[in-house]
């Protein structure tokens, strides 16, 4: 009796392995990059070692595990490859749900709008008239920090300034009238009618 029982586990677990190959050919003949691949084989490999059979019961237990030790974007890659190795064993029915990514609403590293209103204030009451225009020409503009170097007191009466990339596209920067109204009577104080209003001791 007692090998019997031994005799089934064996032949459970060849076929399992059996299994878990053929499961990666079947990867492997589709677009799926390689790291993906591994990556799906391993969570199979892992749920089958740890949890053997394949049934409802196993497959919660082992998502509710994810959900404790990783995050989100982690848990649904492995549940990714939990679900295509059900697809392939034609078992369907049993696919897990992935788990919800909060999409955040805000982007880090970047002052809100009372804390620019408040720099640009404070650089324009303490004298830094340079700096001023630099943080209103970034944020009114998108421009990078580098792209500050290409505008020309020129670009104020027109408008805006087209910018070139290496792979021959042209972005516009497009300077909004209130700023060019300030910027203009600022360059005619300093003297300044035409050539680059930026210079790069100003700019770092």
């Amino acid at each position: 009796m007692r090998d019997t029982f031994f005799y089934i586990i064996i032949i459970f677990i060849l076929n399992q392995c059996s299994m878990v190959t053929k499961f990666k050919n079947h990867l492997a003949r589709t677009n799926l990059a390689r790291n993906t691949i591994n990556s799906y084989v391993w969570t199979i490999e892992y749920f089958l070692n740890h949890y053997g059979e394949v049934n409802k019961r196993n497959l919660l237990a082992y998502k509710g595990y994810l959900v404790e030790n990783f995050k989100p974007q982690t848990v649904n890659l492995r549940l990714q490859g939990i679900n295509k190795y059900l697809e392939f064993t034609k078992q369907e029915k049993l696919k897990v749900k992935f788990v919800k990514v909060q999409q955040k609403n805000f982007l880090e590293n970047v002052i809100s709008d009372a804390d620019y209103k408040f720099l640009k204030a404070r650089l324009k009451t303490d004298g830094y008239d340079e700096w001023y225009f630099i943080v209103w020409f970034m944020a009114a503009t998108g421009a990078r920090v580098s792209e500050l170097l290409h505008i020309k007191a020129e670009h104020i009466g027109v408008g805006y300034l087209d910018l070139y990339s290496k792979g021959g596209k042209i972005r516009r920067l497009y300077i909004p009238k209130t700023l060019r109204t300030e910027a203009d009577k600022w360059l005619k104080g300093q003297g300044l009618t035409s050539g680059y209003i930026f210079l790069n001791g100003s700019v770092k």
